[in-house]
C-alpha cells in the first residue's frame, strides 16, 4: 500500500494499492474503502474520491507528539471525540485494531483517528491471516493472534491516554523487543499517577481499568460519557 500527498481541487491524501498480486492486502483494500464509505463521523477522516485502486481523504494535521505529558483538561479534550467516534464504530461491528498516537491527526485542533487499514469485525477471517497491529500498542489477546473484538481497541485506547497523561509508550523499544517482552509476560510501563496527581481520579481509573482483562474493560460509550462532564 502507498501513501502520498496530491491535489483534488483540495489537498488529500491517496493511499493506493501497490499491485494485487497479494490477496491478503487486496482484500484489506477492498474493506477499508468499504468502511470509508460506511463511517462517517467528525472524529473520522472524511472520503473525498476514489478509484479502482486507490482511496482519497482529506488531508489533515501532524498528529500527537511524542513523549510529552498533557494536562488532564487537554488529555480529556483529545480523548472525548475519539472516545465518541470508537463509540459508533463499535456500534456497527467495527474493530478498529490499531490505535496509536501515530493513528491520531487533527483537522484544526479536532482530533481524528485514521487509518482503517487492518480494521475488521471480530469473526473477520483477515486477522487470521498474519499477526496485525503494532507491537507496543495491541492488546494482549491481538499479540496472541486471535479473534478480537471492541475490548481490544479500549486497551489501545487506554494505552494512548495514559501515554498523554505521563508522556510514557506501554512499552519502548524496536518492535522485536516488545514481542519478546510481552511475550515473556512483562506488563505495560504506563501507569496513571500523573492522573492521580492532577486530581482525576475518575478518567484515570477508567484508563488503569481499560489495561485490565478483556472482560472488566470499560465500553467506549463509558469513556464518552464520563469526558462529555466538563471539569
Amino acid at each position: 500500500m502507498l501513501v502520498y500527498r496530491a491535489a483534488l481541487g483540495e489537498p488529500v491524501v491517496v493511499k493506493r494499492l501497490a499491485g494485487t498480486g497479494d490477496i491478503i492486502a487486496v482484500r484489506r483494500f477492498e474493506r477499508e474503502r468499504r468502511f470509508a464509505r460506511l463511517l462517517r463521523h467528525p472524529a473520522l477522516p472524511r472520503l473525498v474520491a476514489e478509484g479502482k485502486d486507490w482511496i482519497a481523504f482529506e488531508a489533515l494535521e501532524v498528529g500527537l507528539p511524542e513523549a510529552q505529558r498533557h494536562s488532564s483538561a487537554a488529555v480529556r479534550a483529545i480523548l472525548a471525540p475519539l472516545a465518541d467516534a470508537l463509540a459508533f464504530i463499535h456500534a456497527r461491528g467495527i474493530v478498529h485494531r490499531d490505535i496509536k498516537p501515530a493513528h491520531v491527526l487533527f483537522r484544526g485542533e479536532a482530533p481524528v483517528l485514521i487509518d482503517f487499514g487492518i480494521a475488521g469485525t471480530p469473526d473477520d477471517d483477515l486477522q487470521q491471516a498474519e499477526l496485525s497491529g503494532s507491537p507496543a500498542w495491541m492488546a494482549p489477546e491481538q499479540l496472541l493472534g486471535g479473534p478480537v473484538g471492541s475490548a481490544a481497541d479500549i486497551w489501545s485506547f487506554s494505552a494512548l491516554g495514559l501515554f498523554l497523561l505521563t508522556g510514557e509508550k506501554p512499552y519502548a523499544g524496536e518492535a522485536d523487543t516488545v514481542l519478546r517482552l510481552r511475550r515473556a509476560g512483562e506488563p505495560p510501563a504506563v501507569r496513571a499517577y500523573a492522573a492521580l496527581e492532577r486530581n482525576d481520579t475518575a478518567l484515570a481509573g477508567l484508563l488503569e481499568a481499560g489495561l485490565g482483562p478483556a472482560a472488566g474493560r470499560p465500553a467506549a460509550a463509558d469513556f464518552s460519557r464520563l469526558l462529555a462532564v466538563r471539569r
